[in-house]
């Protein structure tokens, strides 16, 4: 095989060739995104029903509980109940379809009797906003009918966008309001003025008209067709529409408010196809804007507030300008080692074939590209041209005596079998990460494939093209430059030499030191905060309001735009929006203020810091305020960094366990934002009829009900067409009339004999509070506290909570606990990293052993992989950051880099002492024969991270600590596998030659 490349060079090259077009192919016509395509499959099921958040939990919200839970891959249910709807998300485990898992909804839905059809929505949290787009007009209605017919359809016909949620939309309406005084006038109330509507205004099949030829259905069509129609509409004689309310066409009551720059209009959030590239749906969307506006009055404007693309391509291009950096560092060390311009320039192809090629694998393995692509191909710069170095260096060393051809031959052959074994060893760390079924995992997996497909590539070209080129163009002949410096690695390695004579002699001693070693760094690690995902400064705040007492939408608008005009103030700042009544039940309480910062070499404070100073400045007696940090995976409820649920049926011991898990987090001043959602009350007139008067007065309480109904809550009452669309026809009383309990309390209703009589006849008016929501989580009731924090790891948040839970749930049976968002994914981060860590050393064992025929081998070049750690333990340590999703992506990638190390001296000292020399002479001639070759591909390595880790340019939060911990660990691990590994090796010389005294003790020839 390696006589046929040498032989074969334009077959070799053409191959190589083809690799890289393909490659670049596949480069320029991926998918790009920020992150890897982290697709939860959600679906939201929303039911409307008359009823109080009682009835709609026990009648619709349980009911729907308990049919989800039947559907297999189900993870969590999420549920809320209101006045009048319920709404409940479930989340099933990865990997499941999201049109299977809706359709399963959908059957098991279709099986229940409920009050209404509920609405099935498939969300996939990859489709979250891409691009925000805010519509003003001065003239409302004119902008909500141009919306809905015209610039939603237009938006949702661009190839890749996918749902457009408008915030802050509100329904054009005919709105009839009634003039009560008018009502009382002519004898009549809201529920009679809707029958007699309803009875005159409809549109019918009333029948079918058939003779022998033809058929005809019978349609009745008694319609108003416009409000002059309306207006004239008979309520009784002499009495029409007009006379007693207002006709007007309008829009629905706000419910919702969007501001930006002090103009109420619209917040168009479009989202993507799911698995469409992100960056080709923005450019669709932008592309289409020049045309939308043509078609659309002039005095509609449309502001781009969030752009999705201009994130990725910052992260992107940070990671692609510290890559470029990285190889260049590393071609500078290669030649300061090789000091032999030929023999670089080589070694140094394998990194583009290398790159260029893996872009190919992973397209037809159906990846995209994405920053964690990026940052695996920057972290295997040196794993890329170890390979080749490796064998670079021994045809060289072979050139001295052999020919050219023949030397590349000797060269690739006599290396071949570590270059092999340090590629199987590489993708044994690899493998196990394909059974991580996470987030995570579909992280590590992404990191994975990228680098377990530049391992194939480098290898491939380390045995075949390296040696063929190296056999033509290397030149042996050393210059100047190498034999000035040659004395000087002559001289490390005479003192290497008798440094490691001096640890075989002591070699128990060192190896107990090394243990040592090992332990205090984990005994360190301990020490080592722990998060899942690093926040980063990405310019963007999101502030979230909620008023402490029920407030009415245009109170909240107001107290919402005092902070905003403070945040807008703020010179770090480039723009502010606002959102108020942003959640599912349109709560008029809550805001939401987007906070858009300059860019980072435009403002004198980091993101982090404003944050830090927003929470000290920003405090109102009034409000619950929060700043938080904009979460960098879009997903179900993942906001707050700390989200921590307390589940059981009753809402009062409920309460008293939440406020336990408050109080002990607020004895860490580190832990900020602390609050919960289960005090949320609103105020409520409740009405309780009596009895003994309703019967003594012949009152049907129905009838009061529907009365009240048509008089405040806007029910419909019929339709108008409007050419393609239909108004519905909405009628309540005047706004002027539904501001207090006395407009209530006269309200003219009838009894069964017809007879006129006021509302506070029959009723007693009293004055409460009652909860706005029951939440619910996998089929419980349950609290949520929800917290930030300022500079403390997540992991030392879930440790506090998790020491004091029987605190918390004061031992009581019937409550449990669940951790939700970050906390919960970074729960089973670790898990999964244990278990792949686990199986990654178990796999390599497997196959050292195999190679090595030997069960002690694999073992002495195992121990590099802990001294690694201990190494990256160390850094993280002293740079002050903590162990997160990144990081132990790095480790894993740690793990396969420091194997190598050990191989080639085993490989070499295995080989001497089969030959006939003791191990000691075996080691130093290992040792001192390898030295260069280690130490050159570790300082490759280290220096193709030096970027990574010093740059403070965009995504540096995650990235540095990444390379941090890389470098830390091979620094650590190739100073000890230089030292320890010959320790160790010899310390089990003589028990590794007993077991092969027993399964070698006959072979067949």
């Amino acid at each position: 095989m390696f006589k046929l490349a040498i032989n074969r060079p334009i077959t070799v090259l053409m191959f190589f060739l083809a690799l890289m077009i393909f490659g670049l192919i596949s480069a320029f016509s991926m998918s790009v995104n920020l992150f890897p395509n982290v697709s939860i499959p959600l679906i939201k099921i929303t039911s409307k029903v008359n009823g109080d958040l009682n009835f709609v939990e026990s009648k619709v919200t349980k009911e729907i509980e308990n049919a989800l839970s039947e559907i297999d891959g189900v993870k969590t249910i999420t549920s809320a109940a209101y006045d009048n709807f319920s709404v409940s998300v479930v989340e099933f485990k990865l990997g499941k379809n999201l049109e299977v898992a809706a359709n399963d909804v959908r059957d098991k839905i279709g099986t229940l009797s409920l009050p209404s059809k509920p609405e099935i929505e498939k969300i996939s949290s990859d489709s979250g906003s891409a691009i925000s787009l805010f519509l003003y007009s001065k003239d409302k209605l004119q902008l909500m009918r141009e919306i809905n017919d015209k610039i939603k359809p237009f938006l949702q016909r661009v190839e890749g966008v996918g749902k457009i949620e408008a915030k802050g939309f509100l329904e054009p309406q005919i709105r009839i309001e009634l003039k009560p005084n008018e009502l009382r006038k002519y004898n009549l109330n809201a529920l009679d003025v809707a029958n007699i509507i309803k009875s005159q205004n409809f549109k019918q099949a009333l029948g079918e008209l058939n003779n022998n030829q033809d058929n005809y259905i019978i349609k009745g069509y008694f319609e108003a067709t416009n409000l002059e129609e309306l207006s004239n509409l008979r309520i009784k004689t002499g009495v029409f529409l007009s006379d007693i309310a207002n006709i007007s066409s309008l829009y629905e009551d706000e419910k919702q408010s969007a501001l930006y720059e002090g103009k109420e209009g619209v917040l168009l959030e479009l989202g993507k196809i799911t698995n469409y590239n992100t960056l080709e749906m923005i450019k669709n969307v932008k592309n289409a804007l020049p045309i939308l506006e043509k078609q659309i009055p002039k005095d509609i404007s449309i502001n781009m507030l969030y752009d999705k693309s201009l994130n990725i391509h910052k992260h992107l291009s940070q990671v692609i300008f510290d890559m470029v950096l990285g190889i260049f560092l590393t071609l500078v060390i290669v030649f300061l080692f090789l000091r032999n311009l030929s023999a670089t320039l080589i070694a140094c192809i394998a990194i583009p074939t290398s790159i260029i090629s893996t872009f190919f694998i992973i397209d037809l393995l159906g990846y995209d590209l994405n920053r964690l692509t990026f940052i695996a191909l920057t972290l295997s710069i040196g794993i890329f041209i170890d390979d080749a170095i490796v064998v670079i260096e021994n045809i060289a060393k072979k050139l001295k005596t052999y020919p050219p051809l023949q030397a590349a031959f000797l060269g690739i052959n006599e290396i071949g079998f570590s270059v092999l074994s340090i590629s199987i060893v590489l993708l044994c760390v690899f493998i196990p990460i394909s059974y991580m079924n996470s987030i995570s995992g579909l992280f590590f997996n992404a990191l994975g494939i990228s680098v377990a497909s530049g391992i194939v590539i480098s290898f491939l070209v380390s045995v075949f093209l390296i040696p063929s080129i190296g056999a033509r163009f290397l030149n042996p002949k050393e210059n100047k430059f190498y034999e000035k410096t040659e004395a000087f690695f002559e001289k490390i390695e005479q003192k290497y030499e008798n440094l490691l004579y001096k640890i075989l002699q002591n070699k128990v001693k060192f190896i107990l030191a090394t243990l040592v070693f090992i332990g205090l760094s984990f005994a360190l690690a301990t020490r080592i905060g722990l998060d899942f995902l690093p926040m980063e400064d990405d310019s963007e705040i999101q502030v979230l309001l909620e008023s402490k007492k029920d407030l009415s939408l245009e109170a909240m608008k107001e107290k919402s735009l005092n902070l905003l005009e403070k945040i807008k103030n703020d010179s770090n700042v480039k723009y502010a929006f606002l959102l108020v009544g942003y959640d599912d039940a349109k709560d008029a309480t809550k805001a939401k203020i987007y906070v858009k910062l300059k860019n980072l070499d435009e403002r004198n404070l980091r993101q982090s810091a404003i944050v830090s100073l927003y929470r000290q400045k920003f405090q109102d007696e009034s409000l619950k305020i929060k700043i938080l940090e904009l979460p960098k995976i879009e997903g179900a409820g993942i906001d707050d960094p700390v989200q921590f649920l307390i589940l059981g049926d009753d809402l009062n011991t409920l309460k008293e366990a939440a406020s336990q898990a408050k109080e002990i987090l607020g004895t860490n001043a580190r832990i900020v934002d602390i609050s919960d959602n289960a005090n949320a009350t609103k105020d409520e007139v409740a009405l309780h009829i009596n009895k003994e008067k309703a019967k003594l007065l012949d009152v049907n309480p129905q009838y009061i009900a529907g009365v009240l109904g048509y008089s405040f809550s806007q029910l419909s009452v019929g339709s108008m067409d409007r050419g393609n669309s239909k108004d519905d026809i909405i009628l309540s009383f005047a706004p002027e009339f539904k501001k207090d309990i006395e407009a209530l309390k006269r309200i003219s209703i009838k009894n069964n004999q017809g007879i006129n009589l006021e509302l506070s006849s029959v009723v007693d008016f009293i004055y409460s509070k009652d909860l706005k929501t029951i939440n619910r989580y996998n089929k419980n009731r349950s609290v949520k506290i929800t917290a930030g924090v300022n500079d403390l790891s997540l992991g030392a948040v879930q440790k506090l909570l998790l020491d004091n839970m029987d605190k918390i749930l004061n031992n009581n049976p019937s409550l449990s606990y669940a951790f939700s968002g970050f906390i919960n994914l970074l729960g089973e981060t670790v898990q999964g990293f244990a278990m792949a860590v686990a199986l990654a050393f178990v796999l390599i064992y497997l196959v050292l052993a195999a190679l090595y025929e030997s069960f002690i081998l694999p073992l002495i070049i195992m121990i590099t992989m802990p001294l690694a750690f201990g190494g990256a333990s160390i850094g993280l340590f002293i740079t002050g950051h903590n162990f997160s999703l990144f990081v132990l992506i790095a480790i894993i990638l740690l793990f396969g880099m420091v194997g190598k190390n050990a191989i080639l001296l085993v490989d070499v000292a295995n080989k001497k002492c089969h030959e006939g020399l003791d191990p000691d002479k075996a080691l130093l001639i290992a040792g001192k024969s390898r030295l260069r070759a280690i130490l050159m591909t570790t300082f490759a390595m280290i220096f193709a991270m030096l970027p990574l880790a010093l740059s403070r340019g965009a995504g540096y939060e995650a990235n540095s600590p990444m390379a941090i911990a890389i470098i830390f660990g091979l620094i650590s691990s190739t100073l000890l596998t230089l030292l320890v590994v010959p320790a160790l090796f010899k310390f089990c010389f003589k028990l590794d030659s007993k077991l092969r005294k027993i399964y070698e003790r006959e072979k067949l020839n």
